[in-house]
C-alpha cells in the first residue's frame, strides 16, 4: 500500500474518531423499501440540522457525507447499495447547523447504522475533457454569459441560513414554463436550462455521458445554458439502443448547441474507496 493512501486512510479514521463527539442526530428511522431502484428520490433538511430523504440508495448519503465525492466516484461498494432504497428520518436539536454540522452528523450516523469505514484514493480513470470545438472558440447559440454572481448570492443564502435568517427564496422553476429563474437549473424531460459554471454544466453533463467530464474551456463567469439532449442515455447504458425518437446524445447536442465538445482523456482523480459497509437494521 503506498503511502499517499496510508495517509489517506489515517485522515478519515480521524476524521470518523471525531464525529464520535460531534452533534449527532436525535432520532434516526432507517426503512428500507420492498421495491428496488424506484425511478426518483426526494430529500429535504430540517431546520434543526435534522433530515428527511425517501426512496434513496445510501450511495447519496455517502456522497454527501464526504464531499466533493460524487455517487459515481464510490469504489468498492456491495451490489446492494445501488439497488436498495430507503427511507431516512433523522432529527436533532441544533439552532444554526452549518453544512459542516450536517456532514458530520451524517457521518457518524453512516458510521454507526451502516458501519462504514472509507477511505480516498487517487486512481487514473477515463474521463471527457470538455472543450471549445471551434479554433476560434466561438460559442454556440445555446449558451450566453450572464452578468449575475450566483456564487454570491449562494453565499449570502448560506450566510443567512447559518445565522438563523430565513434567506429570500429563489423562486423554483416552473415545469410549465420554458424558463429557468436566475441562477436556477430547470430540467424537464430532455431540456435543461439554467445558469451555471462551466464546471457545474460538466457535473450535470456527467450521468449522460458516462464518465467524469473535466472542463478545459477556461471560460469563467456564470452562463445560461440551454441545452436538449437525451437525458436518459446515462440510465439505459451503453448496450441499450436509444428510442426512434430521442434527441441527439449529449456529445452531438454540446457541439452543435453550445459550439463546446467532448474529448476523451484519461485523468487522476481523488475517489471514495468503501471498506465496509454493512445494511442496516430499520426501526
Amino acid at each position: 500500500m503506498s503511502m499517499s493512501i496510508v495517509r489517506n486512510i489515517v485522515a478519515v479514521a480521524i476524521a470518523a474518531t471525531a464525529t464520535v463527539h460531534a452533534q449527532t442526530f436525535d432520532v434516526v428511522s432507517i426503512k428500507r423499501l420492498a421495491v428496488t431502484a424506484p425511478p426518483a428520490f426526494d430529500m429535504s433538511e430540517r431546520p434543526d440540522g435534522g433530515f428527511t430523504m425517501t426512496g434513496a440508495p445510501v450511495t447519496v448519503l455517502i456522497a454527501q457525507a464526504y464531499p466533493p465525492a460524487a455517487v459515481a466516484d464510490l469504489v468498492g461498494l456491495p451490489d446492494w447499495a445501488t439497488k436498495d432504497r430507503f427511507d431516512f428520518k433523522a432529527t436533532a436539536s441544533l439552532l444554526k447547523p452549518s453544512r459542516d454540522d450536517r456532514r458530520s452528523m451524517l457521518r457518524a450516523m453512516l458510521a454507526d447504522r451502516f458501519k462504514l469505514a472509507v477511505h480516498t484514493e487517487t486512481r487514473e480513470q477515463p474521463v471527457y475533457e470538455l472543450v471549445f470545438a471551434r479554433s476560434d472558440r466561438r460559442l454556440g447559440a445555446n449558451i450566453k454569459p450572464t452578468d449575475v454572481d450566483c456564487d454570491a448570492k449562494a453565499a449570502a443564502a448560506e450566510a443567512a441560513r447559518a445565522a438563523g435568517t430565513t434567506p429570500s427564496r429563489q423562486p423554483q422553476a416552473d415545469a410549465n414554463t420554458a424558463t429557468a429563474p436566475v441562477c436556477g437549473v430547470m430540467i424537464r424531460g430532455n431540456y435543461l436550462e439554467g445558469d451555471m459554471k462551466m464546471t457545474s454544466l460538466a457535473n450535470q453533463l456527467r450521468s449522460a455521458a458516462g464518465r467524469v467530464i473535466v472542463d478545459k474551456t477556461g471560460l469563467t463567469g456564470n452562463y445560461r445554458v440551454k441545452l436538449t439532449y437525451d437525458v436518459a442515455a446515462g440510465r439505459r447504458g451503453p448496450e441499450t439502443a436509444p428510442p426512434p425518437d430521442a434527441p441527439p446524445s449529449v456529445f452531438t447536442a454540446v457541439q452543435e448547441q453550445l459550439g463546446l465538445k467532448l474529448e476523451s482523456s484519461k485523468g487522476s482523480r481523488d475517489v471514495l474507496v468503501v471498506d465496509h459497509l454493512e445494511r442496516p437494521a430499520e426501526n
